[in-house]
């Protein structure tokens, strides 16, 4: 049977991971992939659970808990292996297996080689019906690197069997993992499939049938999305020529915005500004016809066209009309009932007044983002970019006590580093067989530790505020009510600099 251009992949996956696996001296198999590609290294990792043609006959299991130390992830690894077995008993039992493993007394320590002695443990049980076990080690977040790669290192010491293997994945254009990659180590195997994403939406577009009008635009589409990736501004915009001519004589205006907010990112990507806002303001004529045609999603075509457009004003230095158009943008994402995108549009048109050092006009677009997100639950605000806002606001009030805040902040991350880097370096010489009253000894001692240090930060922030204006202090109360007693000192993105750029909009109209 023929294979979809997705299941391809999925096979060229499976065929690395195989070559991979024939590696007699090689552990640990660290892929490298463009962003939008992880989601394909998961769905081949979920496929290999089922009957394909692009099975293995391997056992990968999925880790994507947070690394915070070594202690707490490898006691979080063994609770979440356990309890990925329980939940598959039915499975087994339906397949005729036994359902009495438990990890053994070599598990017991919380460290690197008692999570592998787990998974050893797992995979002598069921060396009859698995073949290789591989544990995938892909944490939503890693609080030290570092500490991290020791915690690798360690797992890799213990001696992994041959028919034990790791994987972690990551990406080319932001690697996490390049001290590992970098690795002269024959355990260590770094290797970038070729699975680009792109690609594989041409392929799946080339495939299907493509009678009638839509069938012939969506080509047009698959050609304009690979000059966008490759080919130059003037390109695109000759390619979009008959695309556009196709999509008016169907009277798709919807379609026409699209092709114009492609056109205009090729050209800013070219830094080619004024020609972008032109092709800007004739994308919005289409987005307003969609509109008035009560198309569902008129507005936020409308809405694409005016962050694109402040984004070219705004890369082109001029202030003053990427205000007018993050006003107009955040009026029409109210008409569209989207806090989300009023909110950034608020902020940006108070980074812009900053910028012409219109400080009281600036304060007033931040003050309207604040309000606007008083509106939203209190769970949904942090995931906005409302805590920049909240940062711009300080900072046109009094940039220089904000940046000694930064300052703070600054310190804090590092003291907390520092404090999980030692509790990692004791948890290291207490060895593999770390006792649980060792284990809880070091937790206990680096909780305090943690406590010690955010405490010292917030006295230092509070007094930071009581030395400063009364605006500031107003402003800072009123924003940590909305984001919560944390803030400003917890998160990663608290301080992004002066943002200056599109949050939640991209400069090319896009939305993320």
């Amino acid at each position: 049977m023929a294979l979809n251009p997705v299941e391809r992949r999925l096979a060229h996956l499976c065929g690395e991971w195989i070559t991979f696996r024939e590696n007699r001296a090689a552990r640990l198999l660290l892929w490298q992939v463009e962003n939008d590609c992880l989601r394909l290294l998961q769905a081949f990792f979920e496929s290999q659970k089922h009957d394909t043609p692009y099975r293995s006959g391997d056992l990968f299991i999925v880790f994507d808990a947070p690394f915070e130390h070594s202690i707490q992830y490898s006691r979080v690894l063994k609770q979440s292996l356990v309890g990925q077995y329980e939940a598959s008993r039915d499975e087994l039992v339906t397949q005729g297996e036994a359902t009495d493993w438990l990890p053994g007394p070599a598990s017991a320590p919380h460290s690197p080689e008692g999570f592998v002695a787990a998974l050893c443990s797992l995979g002598s049980r069921y060396h009859h019906s698995v073949g290789t076990v591989v544990a995938v080690l892909l944490p939503q977040l890693v609080m030290d690197e570092a500490a991290f790669v020791s915690w690798v290192e360690r797992a890799l010491g213990r001696g992994l069997p041959e028919r034990m293997r790791l994987i972690l994945a990551d990406t080319l254009g932001t690697p996490q993992h390049q001290e590992l990659a970098t690795r002269d180590d024959p355990r260590i195997v770094v290797a970038q499939p070729q699975v680009n994403a792109l690609n594989m939406a041409q392929e799946t577009f080339a495939q299907e049938a493509t009678t009638g009008p839509a069938g012939v635009f969506r080509n047009h589409l698959t050609g304009l999305a690979a000059l966008l990736e490759k080919g130059s501004a003037d390109q695109v915009k000759a390619k979009a020529l008959d695309a556009l001519a196709f999509a008016r004589a169907q009277q798709w205006s919807d379609q026409e915005v699209v092709l114009r907010l492609m056109v205009a990112g090729a050209l800013l990507k070219e830094a080619r500004c004024s020609e972008a806002i032109q092709v800007y303001e004739a994308a919005r004529l289409a987005a307003e016809k969609t509109v008035a045609a009560e198309h569902p999603a008129g507005r936020k075509l409308v809405l694409q066209t005016w962050f694109g457009q402040a984004g070219a004003h705004l890369a082109d230095g001029d202030e003053a009309q990427a205000v007018v158009c993050y006003d107009q943008a955040t009026a029409v994402a109210q008409q569209d009932r989207n806090p989300i995108l009023a909110i950034e549009a608020q902020r940006m048109a108070g980074y812009c007044r900053w910028r012409q050092g219109d400080v009281d006009g600036a304060l007033v677009c931040y003050g309207r983002a604040l309000a606007m997100g008083a509106q939203l639950r209190a769970e949904v605000r942090g995931m906005t970019t409302l805590p920049l806002a909240a940062v711009d606001m300080l900072r046109a009030v009094d940039p220089e006590r904000m940046a000694s805040v930064e300052a703070v902040k600054l310190r804090l991350d590092r003291q907390l580093e520092q404090d999980r880097r030692e509790a990692g370096e004791q948890a290291a010489a207490a060895g593999a067989t770390i006792s649980e009253a060792s284990a809880l000894q070091i937790e206990s001692q680096l909780d305090e530790s943690l406590a010690r240090s955010r405490q010292a930060a917030e006295d230092e922030l509070q007094q930071l505020v009581a030395d400063g204006s009364g605006t500031f202090a107003a402003c800072f109360a009123n924003s940590r009510r909305l984001l919560g007693s944390d803030w400003p000192l917890v998160g990663t993105a608290a301080f992004p600099g002066l943002s200056g750029g599109p949050g939640l909009a991209a400069a090319d109209g896009s939305t993320g």
